[in-house]
């Protein structure tokens, strides 16, 4: 349990440890004197699982678009109306996609960083109950230390920590997790010191250097594409944040700020230092190739990409259609898509060991979003221990002295282990599968049977010991002529038969020269 109250009235909160995956549990909440009722939350499945990734719900932010001359009234009014958008936004996602097990919101979560109400109309959406939440810290939450106060922050760091936490804001400080082959790190870019950001996302992939995949969450939008901050505040954490990702393989960056929807191509970091930013023609001809502190790995638009260099820039446009703003005049270079619809959006990201799939949907049709499409990177496993597997069983074949029923059974293995290892998203389950298959058909291959020497005739007929006496010492008698070439055959190897037909030699032709010298006797 965790308890605070710093004039808010008392905030709880509880850890919940040692849940089992894809089971329901439930929970009260016991308020003023009295049990709420029940909800209920469901685990996902770690080892293949999707979430929410919404920007920027900015409760209490659509003031602008009432007219009133009460200020006060204005802003509650604002905040209500976002709220009521919000929770719309939310219901419609798990409708469409109940699969989701949890959600991620890249900051700015409330207009004003002091009004409760704002955070009420925030928390207060239906499917909250129920979804987990990771948030990052919005310019417009970073003023005050209310944020802390309603999130749970694991792998946070004490303010007074002046390695991984110098330069934080009153919200609080970056912070890390994992779920299934995920590693995911969330950065509070309101905090200029990318040295503390660096601290702590090494601290956070030497922790986990298992997972496979690396995800960091950030408001300010460094590789965005709208008005008015992909050349402000952005442009300048782009130049010493890419090289950090790049040095800690960065695969897909979560960002807000910018209330319109892009994507990036693969980028990486030019390798060069970048100290300042000529803002003098930031709209002019020039802007495309101003700043490039990036390289751009791929031209791919739309569809699957595998084992990609760098790393992709997600942009999310409002979740609740609070605030929106207007697309750059002319599209970056490094922009693979964007799109401004003026409605609300969130994305569905569906991961596995291989495979991570980002789609954005309109949140209030919940079809693909309008200039929009899926995008797939696929990180293939590693298939070298089946490979070699492969190539040891086809020598091993080569020998051809084995049965032909266990050649087939490692025949078939090997065209398992090639069907994996053609497939980009086979897990490394399946490909250790298919290994220890292919190895136990090879070890089970058996030899075939030694081939008869040509003198041989029947295991129930002794041979006559051919060194007893020379062949010379064949009786007349024991010798015939073949009609057929004139030469003569010896019939010895038959004298110790008593009776031919008392042997039983099914299917034995017996030659007819044979059968008039034994009937001459």
């Amino acid at each position: 349990d965790y308890y605070a109250s710093r004039g808010l009235g008392d905030v709880y909160k509880r850890q919940v440890k040692n849940l089992e995956k894809e089971t329901q549990y439930y929970y009260q909440v016991f308020k003023n004197g009295e049990w709420q009722k029940v909800e209920s939350v469901k685990t996902g499945n770690p080892d293949s699982f999707s979430f929410l990734y919404v920007g920027d719900p900015q409760i209490g932010a659509c003031k602008n678009q009432i007219s009133s001359e009460n200020e006060k009234m204005k802003n509650e009014i604002a905040a209500r109306n976002d709220a009521f958008n919000w929770n719309k936004t939310l219901n419609n996602a798990i409708t469409a996609h109940p699969e989701v097990s949890f959600m991620l919101s890249a900051g700015d979560q409330v207009n004003y960083a002091d009004r409760e109400y704002e955070y009420a109309g925030y928390l207060n959406a239906s499917a909250l109950a129920s979804l987990p939440v990771s948030t990052t810290i919005g310019n417009h939450d970073s003023g005050s230390y209310q944020y802390s106060y309603h999130f749970n922050t694991p792998n946070s760091f004490d303010l007074d920590d002046t390695t991984y936490a110098l330069g934080h804001t009153n919200a609080g400080t970056d912070y890390y997790y994992t779920y299934g082959d995920a590693l995911f790190i969330v950065i509070d870019t309101n905090n200029y010191n990318c040295a503390t950001h660096r601290n702590v996302i090494e601290k956070a992939v030497n922790e986990n250097k298992d997972k496979k995949w690396r995800i960091v969450m950030f408001h300010q939008d460094i590789y965005g594409s709208g008005l008015d901050h992909s050349d402000s505040d952005g442009i300048i954490l782009r130049t010493q944040l890419t090289p950090i990702f790049d040095e800690f393989d960065i695969d897909v960056a979560l960002q807000g700020h910018d209330h319109t929807y892009s994507r990036s191509y693969q980028l990486s970091g030019d390798g060069k230092e970048h100290t300042a930013f000529d803002r003098s023609n930031a709209y002019g001809e020039d802007y495309l190739t101003q700043n490039n502190c990036y390289t751009i790995n791929s031209d791919l638009v739309t569809g699957t990409i595998v084992d990609p260099e760098g790393t992709v820039y997600m942009e999310a446009n409002s979740a609740t259609g609070s605030k929106y703003y207007e697309l750059i005049p002319a599209q970056q270079d490094y922009i693979a898509e964007r799109s401004q619809t003026w409605t609300p959006s969130y994305s569905v990201i569906n991961m596995t060991e291989t495979a991570v799939t980002i789609t954005t949907y309109d949140a209030d049709t919940n079809k693909v979003l309008e200039g929009s499409s899926a995008y797939t990177i696929v990180k293939k496993a590693d298939t070298t221990a089946l490979n070699e597997a492969v190539e040891a069983a086809k020598k091993q074949l080569e020998a051809d002295k084995y049965t032909d029923e266990s050649v087939a059974k490692v025949n078939e293995a090997i065209k398992n282990a090639e069907t994996i290892i053609a497939d980009n998203q086979s897990t490394s389950d399946k490909i250790a599968e298919a290994t220890a298959y292919l190895n136990e058909a090879v070890a089970a291959l058996k030899a075939k049977p030694e081939e008869p020497a040509d003198d041989d005739t029947s295991s129930d007929v002794s041979k006559p010991d051919d060194t007893s006496k020379p062949d010379d010492t064949s009786k007349p008698d024991d010798n015939i002529t073949n009609p057929n070439t004139g030469n003569m055959v010896s019939v010895a190897p038959f004298a110790t038969l008593s009776v031919l037909s008392a042997i039983a030699l099914a299917g034995m032709v017996v030659p007819e020269a044979i059968k008039n010298k034994k009937s001459s006797k």
